[in-house]
């Protein structure tokens, strides 16, 4: 099969990346801190046979950005094929509705836009429940990095949105980062539990590398590999959906 290697073991400029993004005279990155969306193993719930990646990021010169703040959320889709991964040109970025999809990352639309809230982002498909589900990792208080985080949880039944908020958790670890649902961690059934319905997880990040000193919330976080044990509650009106 054909192998992949990496093109770029070292930069030549600061735009010497795969889509010529730069911060070089306060240009703002659009994709940031980029993540593979989770469809399943060998992408098998991938909607149109792509692979998808999301990020964060900004596109007002005044905005604070890094690698754990932004404005927006930007996704893009190309073709699943190692040796073409690198080439820019197969690939497309959202254009503002689930139908637009263009060419040019400079005229790609945000998922959405929450000023200052946004931050490392990844998207997992759990197929039991038929839903996207988006972790969002921010500072609390904005714009420093090396105090708490929250994290909030995002839903849509496309890739691409409208989402809906699931719950928002300020100061999660009190500074975790990197937060993702692995699909390989997530039951494949609905458990009931007296006449409540849950599907369990594995929550996946790692959390206080400035805040060493702080006590772990929940417990368990830590500056390693943190599997947090985790449960989402259906309601009843969405299991009759499912």
């Amino acid at each position: 099969p054909p192998q992949w290697h990496e093109p770029r073991v070292s930069m030549t400029n600061d735009t010497d990346n795969l889509f010529h993004q730069t911060s070089k005279n306060n240009t703002k990155v659009k994709l940031g801190a980029v993540h593979v969306v989770d469809f399943g193993k060998n992408m098998e719930f991938s909607p149109d046979k792509k692979v998808y990646v999301i990020g964060h990021g900004a596109n007002c010169s005044s905005a604070y950005e890094s690698w754990m703040q932004g404005d927006q959320v930007y996704i893009a889709r190309g073709i699943p094929d190692p040796v073409q991964i690198n080439n820019e040109s197969i690939w497309e970025f959202y254009g503002g509705n689930a139908q637009s999809w263009i060419n040019s990352l400079d005229d790609a639309s945000p998922l959405f836009t929450w000023i200052n809230r946004t931050g490392v982002t990844t998207m997992t498909y759990l197929p039991v429940l038929k839903k996207y589900v988006m972790c969002v990792s921010t500072p609390t208080y904005s714009p420093y990095t090396v105090r708490e985080f929250d994290t909030y949880l995002l839903e849509s039944d496309t890739p691409t949105g409208p989402f809906s908020l699931i719950t928002y958790m300020s100061k999660f670890g009190p500074e975790a980062y990197f937060v993702n649902i692995p699909s390989k961690f997530v039951n494949s059934k609905i458990e009931k539990i007296g006449d409540e319905y849950f599907l369990k997880f594995f929550l996946s990040y790692s959390a206080n590398f400035a805040m060493g000193r702080s006590t772990p919330n929940p417990p368990g976080s830590g500056y390693h590999w943190t599997l947090m044990e985790s449960r989402f509650k259906i309601t009843k009106s969405a299991m009759q959906q499912i």
